[in-house]
């Protein structure tokens, strides 16, 4: 597994994607096509948000610590407004987090959210999202549950074994389901405008919890590859019947690790998460997303096998369709990776960071958004330290983009 998609670990995480235009996606693969001369207009760019909460007094998550830093977390995004002019935001919604019964999911037969929620979190995240209305930003929402493999499936392995995260049954798909709708339904109708919702992505990883989904070809875990299909089959329909405002595909993972498994692979097999959710969704469902929504490595075009990936992703897509990929995760700023077959030597984080801006207009996507706001305990990947210092150079490379891309800080 790449060390990207594992690096948001169990617990309190911070959070994570974005998006761009709608248009029907071909049922077939386009052929290769050169790149744009009129890139698309970026319409998102922002920041992937995870503020610090200290606990005591709260739990040390900004969410459900929300009411006790509300007017400090408001000021910081006001700041945030005006010192990079960002018009989007990126929040991860952990599955644990929003259960009334500590890891106890929905079940299939649930019908209100009441019967099985969290109404506390829930109320919590709808007064963010007014704030951010308020502001002018608009939320990428990340609904994160680690029920797409069941229990039995890869048990050493599952987070289920955690005290916080539900145990799968055997069809995790019904209960997914259900909660996913449940919470689309309730928070949109409870902002005091559904704008303030940019889009709503599947997002989860039985292992990890707070991850990418594993999407991508694993012949060693054929059932884990099985159950993920049927899920996606299974949920995909409901979640994006449930929403009104625009939906994002389940974050695509392209694997770009330099470990001794990857390096056997083909850039095929790389990108499998990529060309199995555009079969899935499109080619099987008939139910594109409005949004493909991807993990993004920067120097990966090429990558240092020579390969192109993010113009054979296109591909994959269609041409057509750049426009309403978000490319998401930018690694600017303290991200190791020496373990991937990039080469970004030599290059600050705010060169790193320009790199990425340079291939969304080379490509025209339609959205992005960095890795992150502020560092972590354990790492330093933010615009600001954990003191709340700004990065000068990140912020300057981000404000000149957001500058360029039409929306000027207030």
């Amino acid at each position: 597994m790449d060390g990207s998609a594992v690096s948001l670990t169990v617990g309190i995480v911070a959070l994570l994607a974005v998006i761009a235009v709608a248009a029907e996606v071909p049922a077939r693969e386009s052929p290769p096509a050169a790149v744009p001369t009129a890139p698309v207009p970026e319409r998102l760019y922002g920041v992937h948000f995870n503020p610090q909460s200290a606990a005591p007094p709260g739990t040390g998550h900004w969410l459900l610590d929300y009411p006790l830093i509300r007017e400090r977390i408001q000021g910081e995004l006001a700041e945030l407004v005006q010192e990079t002019g960002v018009n989007f935001l990126d929040i991860m919604v952990l599955i644990p987090f929003t259960l009334r019964d500590k890891a106890t999911p929905p079940t299939d037969t649930a019908r209100e959210v009441s019967e099985w929620a969290n109404l506390t979190t829930l109320a919590n995240l709808v007064d963010f999202l007014d704030c951010c209305h308020r502001l002018g930003l608009s939320v990428e929402i990340d609904l994160a549950t680690n029920m797409w493999v069941p229990y039995r499936v890869d048990t050493a392995n599952h987070i289920g074994q955690s005290e916080w995260w539900p145990k799968p049954d055997d069809t995790p798909w019904t209960e997914a389901a259900v909660w996913y709708e449940q919470i689309i339904r309730h928070v949109e109708k409870a902002v005091a405008d559904p704008a303030s919702i940019a889009c709503w992505t599947m997002m989860g990883n039985y292992q990890l919890g707070g991850a990418e989904p594993v999407t991508w070809d694993w012949p060693e875990q054929p059932e884990v590859m099985a159950f993920t299909e049927r899920f996606v089959k299974a949920v995909w329909p409901r979640f994006r019947a449930a929403a009104t405002r625009p939906v994002g595909s389940p974050i695509m993972l392209p694997i770009l690790a330099d470990d001794a498994y990857w390096r056997r692979q083909t850039p095929e097999m790389r990108l499998s998460s990529v060309r199995n959710l555009k079969r899935w969704l499109v080619d099987d469902l008939h139910l594109p997303p409005d949004y493909w929504v991807m993990s993004t490595y920067p120097c990966c075009d090429p990558a240092t096998d020579g390969v192109y990936y993010l113009r054979e992703i296109v591909r994959i897509l269609g041409p057509a369709n750049a426009g309403r990929v978000i490319s998401t995760d930018f690694k600017g700023e303290g991200h190791a990776l020496t373990s991937c077959i990039v080469d970004k030597a030599g290059l600050s984080g705010a060169a790193v960071l320009q790199w990425h801006f340079g291939k969304v207009s080379e490509y025209g996507f339609g959205g992005w958004w960095v890795w992150g706001y502020q560092d972590g305990e354990n790492d330093s990947t933010g615009l600001r330290d954990r003191q709340g210092r700004w990065k000068p150079p990140l912020v300057r490379a981000i404000r000149e983009r957001a500058l360029r891309a039409g929306r000027r800080p207030e």
